[in-house]
């Protein structure tokens, strides 16, 4: 049998154990942990499953899984008691808004350093200059070679056969300055007038780091959480990753975010630094959507017409021989200054909300990362039994339930081991928590909500992103 109880944090309504009563346990909402109180029974046998997808069975204790962490709770079914009435909106924006106390001071960067950088970016700015050279010399080639009269000696089938060889490598060359990247799901911007504690929060924290405020805010369906500078900074929010995180954890989250766009910290040259130089690993390493179609194609078993297109596999040769040693030399001088950046970024989020939250929330995004693969890993089935479930948000939360780390590692390591990516220039977690092992203090945001109470209709926008993020996957198939 079961009890509910509200989390006293952020009012989620749960379901544990009758035998967890009077023990703490922790909110799988907002990560909280409370005193399990004694409340009404609930009906529901310990194994009964829900039905939606990645739901697992109700978790043992701390003493039972051996791990030593509080019980993680399921979340109560909606007649198992009576919830009180929610907060209303403007109590919570209070009470979010008043969690700020005192102002912190970001790390400062040191005049020889914004020197450092602006030599780093003249060395690294002559590597697109070179590519773009080496493209115009191809292009001259061609046109040497049609009007020189070289070969004219020669059989017309040369002079054609090396006109052609030259126009395969400039096409190639050409390829990666215009192709797509990457696959982008829908953007939605958030209103000031519909969603302003979302914009008053993040205007909050980069007042907090001394950043200006983005120029737009946007949501997505995935687990992306990024600044980026395109005509103005753009902060990109994945509603997954903000469902499952606390207010505390998402204040860092996006602390770390705006940090990285400090005027005062040279931070525009060192963006620079890090587009180019994520250019050139992008450009050697990285795969478009025509790539990973060709290597889905490639594991095929049987013959298709589209094996034919195999040999475009082999595009990337000369953009790989022509920049991989420039991509060498840009890592080797940029990965230094650039992760100095992120590591004061990293600073800059702990003198906000304090070490222990920042370090739970590099366990937390990770353990996030590999709930959204699962969810998508099921959706092609799912969708062939017409078992859609409604919100993605909701079911990564859902999995976030019953996810540890120790079972992350496992699963990782069994079904779903990480491509190791070489000259990757981003800090390891481990990295990262070594530079702020000498930041002392517990922040000046301290809020026990969870991040999705600062959306008004959070509900509402989830099952929204979920029927466009099926129509863009599936079209009008999904069931």
């Amino acid at each position: 049998m079961f009890i509910a109880v509200e989390c006293p944090h952020c009012g989620k309504q749960l379901r544990v154990k009758e035998e967890l009563a009077g023990r703490k346990g922790k909110c799988p909402q907002c990560q909280q942990t409370f005193q399990v109180t004694e409340a009404k029974t609930v009906p529901i046998a310990a194994g009964a499953a829900s039905g939606k997808v990645g739901e697992a069975p109700a978790p043992k204790s701390a003493a039972a899984t051996g791990n030593g962490h509080a019980p993680a709770m399921k979340q109560a079914t909606p007649a198992a008691s009576k919830a009180p009435a929610p907060a209303t909106p403007e109590q919570v924006r209070e009470a979010v808004l008043a969690a700020f106390s005192g102002k912190l001071t970001p790390p400062k960067v040191g005049i020889v350093r914004k020197f450092g950088a602006l030599i780093v970016f003249a060395i690294l700015a002559v590597m697109p200059i070179f590519y773009l050279a080496v493209i115009g010399a191809v292009a001259f080639g061609i046109y040497w070679l049609a009007t020189s009269g070289v070969l004219a000696g020669q059989h017309p089938a040369v002079l054609w056969a090396a006109e052609a060889g030259l126009g395969l490598v400039l096409i190639c060359l050409i390829k990666p300055l215009i192709e797509p990247q990457r696959r982008g799901v829908e953007l939605y911007p958030v209103d000031k007038d519909k969603e302003p504690l979302v914009h008053e929060f993040v205007a909050k924290i980069c007042e907090q780091v001394e950043a200006p405020p983005p120029k737009s805010i946007q949501f997505e369906c995935s687990t992306r959480l990024a600044a980026e500078n395109r005509r103005g900074v753009q902060l990109v929010l994945g509603l997954p990753v903000l469902g499952s995180l606390s207010a505390e954890q998402l204040a860092s989250a996006i602390a770390g975010q705006m940090a990285l766009h400090r005027p005062k910290a040279g931070c525009k040259m060192m963006n620079w630094i890090r587009g180019i130089n994520y250019w050139l690993w992008r450009s050697v390493y990285g795969k478009s959507r025509l790539d990973r179609w060709l290597s889905l194609v490639a594991q095929r078993r049987h013959f298709h017409l589209a094996k034919l297109l195999l040999p475009l596999m082999l595009m990337k040769l000369p953009t790989q021989a022509v920049l991989f040693i420039p991509m060498f030399i840009a890592n080797t001088i940029g990965s230094a200054v650039v992760r100095r950046a992120e590591f004061d970024a990293d600073r800059a989020s702990v003198r906000l909300v304090g070490k222990k939250t920042f370090t739970g929330l590099l366990e937390r995004l990770e353990l996030i990362d590999f709930s959204w693969d699962g969810v998508l890993a099921d959706l092609a089935f799912l969708n062939t039994e017409q078992q859609l479930p409604d919100s993605l948000p909701e079911q990564v939360t859902i999995r976030m339930q019953d996810m540890t780390p120790e079972l992350c590692a496992v699963l990782r390591e069994t079904v779903n081991k990480p491509d190791e990516k070489p000259f990757d220039s981003r800090p390891s977690n481990p990295d990262r928590l070594e530079a702020i092992a000498g930041e002392t203090g517990e922040g000046v945001f301290r809020c026990g909500l969870a991040a999705r109470r600062l959306i008004q209709d959070y509900d509402g926008l989830s099952r929204q992103m979920t029927a466009d993020f099926y129509r863009g996957r599936f079209g009008g198939k999904a069931g």
